[in-house]
């Protein structure tokens, strides 16, 4: 007996500048009145153009669609470790055609732990910046939107960040992985740094936009590249201690996972496991039971597959799943054939799963 199954799809800001000549600059940005006018022209487009498909303008793998059912704005939509990283000498990097980022490793030659530690986020730009705007955002259009602030991309209440190694990993370089052998106090100081931070500002900016603290969402992207032993050393320790604090846990671990499917078993809380590159579903269910998995399909395979390719996939993913609850997700890429991704939705429909639109925003 199949599980429940669904579906979500999104598009990159890649695609969206391509086919809908849309720009990402520093106002879409940074000027949240502006992002708004421009979200909602994107709302419309992709309603036009996939009427019957669930595919929306989401940040990848971060949205809950059910936290979207009433109009949003938002506010400092940027990825966290970007703004963090902004706070403590990056600066940021605005393309048109694609995501903001910064410029790499503000702290690449770090050694000194202390003068972090005093950063008082709230008055340290961009962090003041987005305070200023969340505040003006609800009393212009609080009535009618619901402001959501950053770490948050919904009215759920889930916050959403990365792990610390994922973190350090774009504030220090590859460096952190080296430090996991040759100097493990120093780096278990900086993940914690790290982590306490992100406390900090998930408070803050729940605060500031009235938003009550749900369960957290954490990207551990870097995890593919360490083994079970290094996972549970530096990074299952923060992933708890969230937990702890914020309530249930969501893990995203967007490379190839079957080498951490047993410690993941050891995350207090996890309601969800949200993986891709061909992790193995099969595997996560005989260590983990009938969480909820949400899987991506692999880059590879959306850019270069073909549609029996994608049938293939999809089919076997659902056979493995078993009785579990199981969303397919897929962000849609430059290069990638739109009818790679309908294919997905093609599939499962002929499973008979629901695979319509909602009427979000």
């Amino acid at each position: 007996m199949a599980g429940k199954v669904s579906l979500m799809g999104s598009v990159s800001f890649g695609w969206l500048n391509q086919v809908g000549g849309f720009q990402y600059d520093e106002r879409y940005f940074l000027d949240p009145r502006y992002r708004l006018e421009q979200d909602e022209a994107v709302n419309a487009l992709l309603a036009e153009r996939f009427p019957h498909d669930p595919i929306y303008n989401f940040e990848a793998h971060c949205v809950r669609w059910e936290g979207r059912l009433r109009p949003v704005a938002l506010v400092g939509g940027i990825q966290t470790n970007l703004s963090m990283g902004a706070a403590v000498g990056g600066q940021f990097v605005f393309q048109g055609d694609k995501d903001i980022d910064i410029t790499q490793t503000p702290l690449a030659d770090i050694t000194d732990i202390d003068p972090l530690r005093k950063i008082d986020w709230e008055n340290t730009w961009p962090i003041d910046l987005l305070v200023k705007q969340i505040r003006q955002m609800c009393e212009s259009h609080g009535d009618r939107y619901a402001i959501i602030p950053p770490f948050f991309w919904d009215t759920s209440g889930w916050a959403v960040t990365f792990g610390p190694v994922t973190t350090a990993q774009k504030l220090m370089g590859e460096r952190v992985f080296t430090e996991m052998v040759d100097n493990p106090t120093f780096l278990h100081e900086f993940l914690d740094w790290i982590m306490e931070s992100k406390r900090r500002l998930i408070r803050l900016f729940a605060r500031e936009a009235g938003l009550e603290i749900a369960g957290v969402h954490l990207g551990v992207c870097s995890a593919c590249m360490i083994g079970p032993d290094h996972f549970a050393e530096f990074i299952l320790p923060a992933v708890n201690n969230f937990g702890e604090e914020f309530g249930p846990v969501k893990i995203h671990s967007c490379g190839l996972s079957d080498h951490l499917s047993e410690v993941f078993t050891d995350i207090k809380g996890l309601t969800c496991l949200n993986v891709g590159s061909y992790s193995s579903v099969a595997r996560i269910r005989e260590h983990i039971g009938n969480v909820r998995i949400d899987v991506i399909p692999d880059a590879q395979l959306l850019t270069f597959g073909t549609p029996a390719d994608i049938d293939k996939w999809t089919r076997q993913t659902v056979e493995e799943n078993g009785e579990g609850q199981l969303e397919f997700q897929y962000h849609m890429d430059l290069l990638q054939p739109v009818e790679n991704c309908l294919q997905i939705n093609q599939t499962l429909r002929e499973l008979d799963f629901d695979c319509s639109r909602q009427d979000v925003f």
